[in-house]
């Protein structure tokens, strides 16, 4: 569903502070009601270089993903406005593209919040609920389409928790559309690293294994902990299994 920016706005109150609830590499997050349902708003930074069309052609596919463990789109805007802003000191009137996405939102926080620096803040029954359902969110979003749905960002931020900590996969598709952003490269590079495979890195070979390494990683930080998480996989896997059993 297109969502009008002034619509945007009102619920929004224009994109203001104190319904702001998280920033990322990506964007700004707010809490807001959309015909009373409480639904979190991504408004994108300015991204050089981002194909709209991609844009809208990437969400018109992805309003159509349904499943449990995938956090729903529930609606997008790409509109221009011009406004003014400042510009080497100096106030200029330029036209900005606004890219906005909503979502349905996620009461328990993303998983990361949840993730120690030695083990995981969770009870393991919880703990197997967020694995398991996040391998079939994955699952769903890699054979259940025309064609494979690649995440390529997959990571503890990423994976959302609803009140009955019901694990969800957000920010699908972003990776893809600003791939080839200046912004993009620097952030993925230093910023989420650890969560790419050797074949990536080395070579930008992408396949399914990108995303199950990452879940992979993912899940060795929740038994083991952020900075355990580092000696696990030095281990060789007879120790490391021995390890988790301890």
């Amino acid at each position: 569903m297109d969502i009008q920016l002034h619509e945007i706005e009102a619920i929004t109150n224009k994109f203001a502070d104190d319904q702001k609830i998280g920033s990322g590499g990506y964007g700004d997050v707010y809490r807001a009601t959309h015909k009373g349902e409480e639904i979190a708003v991504k408004k994108l930074h300015q991204l050089q270089g981002l194909d709209d069309k991609q844009f809208h052609a990437e969400y018109r596919n992805l309003r159509e993903v349904r499943h449990q463990n995938v956090v729903r789109l529930i609606g997008y805007c790409y509109q221009t406005q011009k406004k003014y802003m400042e510009h080497n000191g100096e106030l200029v009137f330029a036209t900005i593209m606004e890219r906005v996405l909503c979502f349905e939102y996620m009461h328990g926080r993303s998983l990361d919040k949840h993730i120690q620096d030695e083990s995981c803040g969770l009870e393991w029954p919880t703990c197997y609920k967020i694995i398991k359902g996040t391998c079939e969110g994955l699952d769903h979003l890699h054979t259940s389409q025309g064609k494979p749905i690649f995440h390529l960002d997959l990571k503890p931020g990423n994976i959302l928790l609803d009140e009955s900590m019901t694990p969800k996969i957000g920010d699908l598709g972003l990776s893809r559309l600003v791939a080839s952003t200046k912004t993009h490269q620097t952030r993925m590079r230093d910023g989420t690293l650890g969560f790419m495979p050797p074949e990536y890195v080395d070579s930008g070979f992408i396949s399914k294994k990108f995303d199950v390494f990452s879940l992979g990683v993912i899940i060795i930080k929740m038994l083991a902990g952020d900075k355990s998480y580092f000696r696990c996989s030095e281990m060789p896997s007879e120790q490391f299994i021995e390890y988790i059993r301890v």
